[in-house]
């Protein structure tokens, strides 16, 4: 069964504004990384952000 055919009741505009805005502030400043939207039940219930940092040249650690 689709969802054509079973709708889900549909959050409340205030939770889609909330949602929205945390999954662009999740995005804000990422040059490298992921962010990851978890649904439950047709609901966001977790927003995960990965941020990786690249380098052009290896660092150099230095000996302790």
């Amino acid at each position: 069964m689709s969802l054509i055919d079973n709708p889900q009741p549909q959050a409340a505009p205030e939770e889609q504004s909330e949602v929205v805005r945390r999954i662009v502030r999740a995005l804000a400043g990422i040059d490298y990384g992921s962010v990851e939207i978890t649904i439950q039940d047709s609901r966001v219930v977790q927003i995960e952000r990965r941020q990786k940092a690249r380098f052009a040249q290896p660092l150099k650690i230095p000996s302790v």
